[in-house]
């Protein structure tokens, strides 16, 4: 199932019917958007299997030999996140920057392989406005493995930073 059109960027594309994706989307799309822009990894914290967490990064490569175990802690990809954050901040148009990102992100599919396990993969294909007035094309994509516990979908693993498209 793909993303419904939106009147806004902010507005969730699935409805409350289709509860998995509609609670999937407001978490990791809008919550995780939202913290991002403001730098507070604590709004996404318990989003994460904090003891079995590790994830890799592709690099925007889909040769599978040029992935690295680039993130094998939740510290090591905070850290990168925080960063991450900062540095859009500082060059993005804060007038904007909520909405494009918005914009530009997607749950391109959920696959939940068993009643506790689903694979999850958002992708990235936007543009980030300035402060300049100018535009930087972004693209990625990311595969997230989550378990369900206590209740809660939480994240222990991904491959981060796909190319768009992969052959």
């Amino acid at each position: 199932m793909t993303n419904a059109p939106k009147s806004s960027p902010a507005e969730n594309p699935y409805p409350p019917s289709d509860a998995l994706r509609h609670v999937l989307w407001e978490q990791h799309i809008k919550t995780d958007i939202d913290a991002f822009i403001a730098g507070d990894w604590s709004r996404v914290a318990a989003d994460f299997d904090e003891d079995r967490f590790c994830a890799l990064d592709a690099g925007r490569s889909a040769d599978p030999a040029d992935w690295t175990v680039g993130f094998p802690t939740l510290e090591a990809y905070k850290t990168t996140w925080l960063s991450q954050s900062k540095v859009t901040n500082e060059r993005a148009d804060p007038a904007l920057l909520r909405d494009a990102l918005l914009k530009g992100a997607s749950l391109a599919k959920v696959t939940q392989t068993s009643t506790d396990a689903l694979v999850m993969l958002k992708s990235f294909d936007g543009a980030l406005p300035l402060k300049d007035g100018t535009f930087e094309p972004y693209g990625w994509q990311s595969l997230f493995t989550l378990r369900l516990v206590q209740q809660d979908w939480k994240i222990v693993s991904f491959i981060g930073y796909l190319p768009p498209s992969i052959p």
